[in-house]
């Protein structure tokens, strides 16, 4: 396991300039219940507990005045409040003469997610508070210096379906928000979607190639159609079962196309007495949740 050295390490000049350095019994300490993490590894907790217990704890957390019992609120440093607990020993804390509650939570922000990029969950949540306290996304890019694009992205999150919404620790953010418009026009198709695919399957490219696909234009309803007879498929083609039947190109999963195939007989269709040639079919396989679309190369 990787212990983080700089959540206990800072030069003797950052702890000089934050003013005096006070022991604190970690019981008259308490979390932040605002704090923009909230997934904490407690293995992580048991690694820096090691590390202080070895080396003390030279980076003080950073804390709220005591309130009125008393006690004060964590700003900076729950991981390091964590870890002396679990040693029994007290906390070393630097009082903060911050008031402005909302600076305190960017600047949570930006120094949980410096230490280690903070959880798909737990930034949604944290762009969802800002915006609802009245900043726009270009306000927090400018206050955050995240890109603007990227917290868009999460913004779009804030609404997720359930089933996206159970996955965002697996898809990418990018993916995941790609997902959320695809469900705005088939929620069903995009439920399936998601749910059919295995825990770490899920990338970038299928989640925004599901949802072009989703958004094109839609098809008109397939006219009666006969199929003109045909050879035995080869090889290098596959059988449509069906009235007749027609040798296609192999069937590919979307990244690439088709080999260029002969210009058999079972390459055209009659559509209303007129020969028409085969350029794409959507194929729907018997063992997979989702078609396919095959492109013939012209």
């Amino acid at each position: 396991m990787t212990v983080d050295f700089g959540d206990i390490f800072a030069t003797k000049d950052e702890v000089a300039k934050q003013g005096r350095v006070l022991a604190l019994d970690v019981d008259q300490v308490y979390p932040d219940p605002e704090n923009v993490r909230t997934a904490i590894d407690q293995a992580e907790i048991e690694g820096l507990a090691a590390t202080i217990k070895e080396r003390g704890q030279i980076q003080p957390i950073t804390v709220a005045p005591a309130d009125a019992d008393g006690r004060y609120q964590i700003y900076f440093g729950e991981r390091r409040w964590r870890a002396c607990r679990h040693l029994g020993i007290k906390v070393d804390a630097i009082v903060s003469d911050q008031t402005d509650a909302a600076q305190v939570r960017i600047d949570q922000f930006i120094e949980n997610d410096q230490r280690e990029q903070l959880s798909t969950r737990d930034t949604v949540a944290f762009v969802q508070r800002q915006l609802a306290a009245g900043m726009t996304i270009a306000d927090l890019a400018r206050a955050t210096g995240r890109d603007q694009a990227r917290l868009s992205r999460f913004r779009a999150l804030i609404d997720a379906p359930d089933f996206i919404a159970a996955r965002l620790d697996d898809i990418p953010v990018r993916g995941a928000a790609a997902l959320v418009k695809a469900a705005g026009r088939d929620q069903a198709a995009t439920r399936a979607f998601v749910e059919g695919a295995p825990i770490g399957t899920i990338g970038v490219a299928e989640c925004e190639r599901f949802a072009r696909e989703l958004s094109g234009p839609s098809r008109p309803p397939a006219p009666d159609v006969a199929l003109t007879p045909a050879p035995e498929p080869s090889p290098k083609t596959a059988k449509v079962e069906g009235e007749g039947a027609a040798p296609i190109a192999t069937a590919l999963t979307g990244r690439s196309r088709s080999k260029p195939v002969a210009d058999e007989p079972g390459r055209f269709i009659d559509v209303d007495g007129k020969r028409a040639r085969i350029i794409e079919a959507v194929l729907q396989f018997d063992d997979e949740a989702m078609p396919r679309t095959v492109r013939f190369s012209e």
